[in-house]
């Protein structure tokens, strides 16, 4: 069984950064991306408060700049959930549904999920009511 240097839970901004800096750095990479990846961005239109684009860009477009930028240093992706990680033997276990994957170090970037409550007013106020 192959062991990473690094495996990253998450890939939103966060993750998907880890990645490109550890994988710049020579250090085997593998990425859990879920099968819902790219994190909160992709359900954001615009994004105007994100260095270097002065005239904003849509949040899919740009983690799907991120990804591509990862893949390219060399960032392995498996598009799964993690269910499960073994944090008290070294090399660390990282489980999914389908395989267990083994890292040195796991770095967990998994950021967060907001809750609808089934109200007008929420598809309202982000501009889809």
């Amino acid at each position: 069984m192959d062991v990473y240097d690094v495996i990253i839970i998450g890939s939103g901004p966060a993750g998907l950064t880890a990645g490109i800096y550890t994988s710049r750095a020579n250090l085997k990479t593998l990425l859990f991306a879920g099968y819902k990846w790219g994190g909160q961005l992709m359900l954001t239109t615009l994004v105007e408060n994100y260095p270097g684009f002065q005239d904003g860009i849509q949040g899919p477009e740009l983690m799907a700049s991120m990804r591509k930028q990862a893949e390219k240093f060399g960032v392995k992706m498996v598009d799964e959930d993690v269910v499960s990680v073994d944090f008290d033997n070294r090399p660390f276990k990282t489980n999914t549904t389908n395989k267990t994957y083994m890292g040195r170090a796991v770095v967990v970037a998994t950021g967060a999920e907001f809750r609808w409550l089934g109200l007008p007013s929420e598809q309202k106020l982000i501009g889809r009511g």
